[in-house]
C-alpha cells in the first residue's frame, strides 16, 4: 500500500509539472524521504529519475555504448548480436551458438529489447555491471540500469543527463560537457529550445551540431525507485516503475517489485533480480 501511494504521489507531480522542460531544479526531481505516521521503524525513500537522460540502447550507436567505462568491446559486441536480427556473431559477440549452450539455454533475441533488465540475458553483462558497484575501498562504478534505457526517441534531455552519459557522446567535447551540467540546476539558466544551444558561445561549431543532433530538452517517461525498509525487522522491498506522461495523462507502462531481502550485518544474503509483476 505504502509503494502504490508514492506512486499516485509521484504521477501527481509529473501531471503539474510544467511539460515543454524538464530539469533538475523541479520539484519532482532528486531524493524523496517518507517516514509512515504511527508505523513503528519503518522508512520510504524514493525518486523519479528521467529515462531521456539515459541513452536508448535499443537505438544507441555503438561508438556511445564503448565510451561507457563499465562495458567492455566483447559486451557492446554481444548487446549489438543481441539486438540485430541476423545469426552471424560479431567479433567476441554471441549468437544463438553461445546462448543454446548455457544451462538452461535459449535464444538469442535478435531484436529490440523489451525490458532494460534484458540485458542481464546477454553475454558479458554481470549482475554487478547491470546494478554498478558501491563497495568500500573501491571506485564506485554506475550501472547500465542507470545509463540505458528502452524508451524515447534516441535523443537525450542534456538537463538532467548525467556527465557520464554526456562524455559518451562522440565528438562532444569536455568543455561542453562542463557547461550543460553547470546549467542543471538553474531554472535561469536550463536550456529550453535548440536556439539556446546555438547562441551558446561556450559551444564550439562541432559542439553545437552534436547537440542539435542528440539533444532534447523534457521527457516523456520517468522511472520511480521506491525503497521501503524496516531496519528493526531487518527487511527491505525496492520497486522499480515505469511512468508515461503525455500531456497532463500519467499511465504506469510497467511495475517491477525486488523481492524482499534478508539482511545480515548489512549484506543481502540473496541479490534478487527484478521481476515483472
Amino acid at each position: 500500500e505504502i509503494a502504490y501511494a508514492i506512486c499516485t504521489q509521484a504521477r501527481y507531480m509529473l501531471s503539474v509539472d510544467e511539460k515543454n522542460v524538464d530539469s533538475l531544479d523541479e520539484t519532482w526531481a532528486g531524493q524523496h524521504r517518507l517516514t509512515p505516521p504511527d508505523v513503528n521503524g519503518w522508512e520510504v525513500d524514493w525518486k523519479l529519475i528521467d529515462e531521456a537522460s539515459k541513452i536508448n540502447v535499443n537505438l544507441a550507436y555503438p561508438d556511445m555504448l564503448l565510451r561507457l567505462k563499465c562495458l567492455d568491446e566483447a559486451a557492446v559486441a554481444s548487446i549489438l548480436d543481441w539486438l540485430d536480427k541476423d545469426d552471424v556473431p560479431n567479433p567476441d559477440g554471441a549468437e544463438d551458438d553461445y546462448y543454446l549452450s548455457l544451462e538452461p539455454g535459449y535464444n538469442c533475441k535478435n531484436g529490440a529489447i523489451d525490458n532494460i533488465a534484458e540485458l542481464l540475458l546477454i553475454k558479458g553483462i554481470s549482475v554487478q555491471i547491470y546494478y554498478g558497484s558501491n563497495t568500500a575501498g573501491q571506485e564506485n562504478s554506475i550501472g547500465l540500469n542507470d545509463l540505458l534505457t528502452i524508451y524515447g526517441d534516441g535523443r537525450i534531455n542534456i538537463n538532467t543527463a548525467s556527465k557520464t552519459i554526456l562524455e559518451a557522446v562522440p565528438l562532444l567535447c569536455d568543455t561542453a560537457v562542463d557547461e550543460i551540467i553547470s546549467r542543471q540546476t538553474s531554472a535561469a539558466t536550463k536550456f529550453s529550445s535548440m536556439d539556446d544551444i546555438e547562441q551558446n558561445d561556450n559551444f564550439s561549431a562541432a559542439d553545437k551540431l552534436t547537440l542539435m543532433q542528440i539533444a532534447r530538452f523534457n521527457s516523456n517517461h520517468f522511472q520511480l525507485q521506491i525503497k521501503i525498509r524496516n531496519k528493526k525487522q531487518n527487511f527491505q522491498s525496492e520497486y522499480l516503475v515505469i511512468i508515461e506522461r503525455q500531456d497532463s495523462k500519467t499511465k504506469i507502462l510497467s511495475w517491477q517489485r525486488r523481492a524482499p531481502a534478508l539482511f545480515k550485518d548489512k549484506t543481502p544474503l540473496t541479490h534478487n533480480i527484478y521481476l515483472q509483476e
